[in-house]
C-alpha cells in the first residue's frame, strides 16, 4: 500500500497543533487574586450555642404531709428570700405543740414538788445528824444505852437514804423537763414546716399543686430558680478545650435580640464531653441582665480566646501548605514563590502572621475555588489589583 502524502501532512499538522497548545497552556500565566498584607486587630473567638440557665433551681415542697390551704404565688411571679409561698393545714401540728407545752408545764410542776421533798429530806437528815451526835456523846458518858445510840445512828442512815432518793427524783424530774422541752422544739419545727418559704430571691418556674391538694412529704409544690446567679450554659466543640480559660470575655446573643449582645465572662468549664456530640459544657456569667429574660432561652455565644491588637494579618483563604509547613504564595517577578510563615491568633476574617511576612508584602491565591494549585516558579497573572 502506497503512503498517502495528504494524510501524513495532516498528522504532522495535528501533532504540531497539540504541541503548540500544550506549550501555550504551560506558558500561559495562571490567574490569581492578590491581597496586600496589612496590620490590625485579630480577634480569635470560639462559638458556642446553648441556653440561659440558673445556677440554683429547686423543687420546693414540705417536710410534713398536709392539705394545701394557701398558695401565694403563681408561675412567673418573682419571689424574695424568706417570703411565704405556700402553707398546709396546721391544725394537727398546733395541737401537738399545745400538748408538748402542757407536758412541759406538768414536768416543771413536778420538779418543784420534788425540790420541796428534797428540802424536807435535807432537814430530816440535819435533825438525824444532830440527834446522833448527842446520843454518841451521852453514850460516852454512860448516860444512854448502846441500844439508844444504835437507834439514833439508824435514823441517820435512813435520813441520808431519803435525801439521796429525793435528789435522784429531782434529777429525774429535771431530765423529764428537758425531754418535754425537746418535744416542744420538735413540735414547733413541724409547725414551722407547714409553711414553705423561698430560700432565695428568684422566680417561680412552675406551680405543681393547687389549693386543696394533699402535699406529701418531699413532693414538689413549686419549682423555683434563683435570679442572683443566672448564666449562659453553652456547648462548645471539644477541640477548643485547650484554649478555654475561666475569666475569658464573651459576647452573648439572645435569639430574641441578636443585635443587642450581652457581655459575659467564662465562669467554669466542664470536664466531661458528650459522647454523642463531642461537645463540652461551658458556663458564662452574664455581666448585666436585661429586663426581660427567660430561663431556657436559646443563645449564641462567642468566647474570646486570643486577641492581637496590632498584628500582621491576612485572610485565612490565602494560607497554603507545603508538606508540613504553613506558608503563603507571593508574586515575585511574575512567578509564584512559596514562603513559610508562623501563625498566631486566628479569627473567621483574619489570621495573625507572627513571622515570615510584613505589611509591605502581597500574597496571592488561585483565582477560583477548584483551580489548579499554585506551583513553585509558575507564571502568574493577577485578575485584580491587590487590596487589603
Amino acid at each position: 500500500m502506497k503512503p498517502n502524502p495528504r494524510r501524513a501532512a495532516m498528522a504532522v499538522l495535528a501533532i504540531a497543533g497539540t504541541s503548540a497548545a500544550a506549550y501555550f497552556v504551560a506558558l500561559r500565566p495562571q490567574p490569581v487574586r492578590a491581597h496586600a498584607v496589612d496590620r490590625g486587630e485579630v480577634l480569635a473567638e470560639v462559638l458556642g450555642t446553648g441556653s440561659i440557665e440558673s445556677r440554683r433551681t429547686i423543687d420546693l415542697g414540705f417536710e410534713v404531709t398536709g392539705r394545701l390551704v394557701r398558695l401565694a404565688v403563681d408561675q412567673g411571679d418573682p419571689v424574695r428570700a424568706g417570703q411565704e409561698l405556700a402553707a398546709v393545714d396546721d391544725e394537727t401540728y398546733r395541737a401537738d405543740l399545745a400538748l408538748a407545752r402542757e407536758e412541759r408545764d406538768l414536768a416543771t410542776a413536778g420538779v418543784a414538788r420534788l425540790e420541796a421533798e428534797r428540802g424536807r429530806a435535807e432537814a430530816v437528815l440535819a435533825g438525824a445528824e444532830a440527834h446522833a451526835r448527842r446520843s454518841r456523846s451521852l453514850h460516852e458518858q454512860h448516860l444512854v444505852s448502846l441500844e439508844t445510840l444504835e437507834e439514833a445512828e439508824e435514823r441517820l442512815r435512813i435520813a441520808a437514804a431519803d435525801l439521796a432518793r429525793a435528789q435522784a427524783a429531782r434529777t429525774e424530774g429535771e431530765r423529764r423537763v428537758a425531754t418535754t422541752q425537746q418535744a416542744i422544739v420538735r413540735a414547733e419545727a413541724r409547725l414551722g414546716h407547714t409553711v414553705a418559704r423561698s430560700p432565695f430571691d428568684g422566680v417561680v418556674l412552675r406551680r405543681e399543686r393547687e389549693v386543696g391538694d394533699i402535699a406529701a412529704t418531699g413532693a414538689p409544690v413549686l419549682r423555683l430558680a434563683a435570679t442572683d446567679g443566672v448564666w449562659a450554659s453553652v456547648w462548645v466543640d471539644e477541640t477548643f478545650l485547650d484554649v478555654l480559660r475561666p475569666g475569658q470575655p464573651a459576647r452573648i446573643h439572645l435569639r430574641s435580640a441578636p443585635d443587642r449582645p450581652l457581655q459575659g465572662t467564662v465562669a467554669r468549664i466542664g470536664r466531661e464531653v458528650d459522647r454523642e456530640t463531642r461537645e463540652l459544657l461551658v458556663d458564662v456569667a452574664i455581666g448585666r441582665l436585661p429586663e426581660r429574660l427567660a430561663l431556657g432561652q436559646r443563645v449564641d455565644l462567642w468566647i474570646e480566646v486570643a486577641r492581637a491588637a496590632d498584628a500582621v494579618r491576612i485572610p485565612p483563604e490565602f494560607l497554603a501548605r507545603k508538606g508540613d509547613r504553613a506558608g503563603v504564595w507571593l508574586l515575585e517577578g511574575g512567578r509564584a514563590r512559596f514562603r513559610p510563615v508562623e501563625l498566631g491568633a486566628r479569627s473567621r476574617e483574619s489570621v495573625e502572621v507572627t513571622a515570615g511576612l510584613s505589611a509591605a508584602d502581597v500574597v496571592v491565591r488561585a483565582a477560583e475555588p477548584g483551580a489548579p494549585a499554585l506551583r513553585e516558579g509558575g507564571r502568574l497573572g493577577m485578575l485584580e489589583e491587590p487590596r487589603p
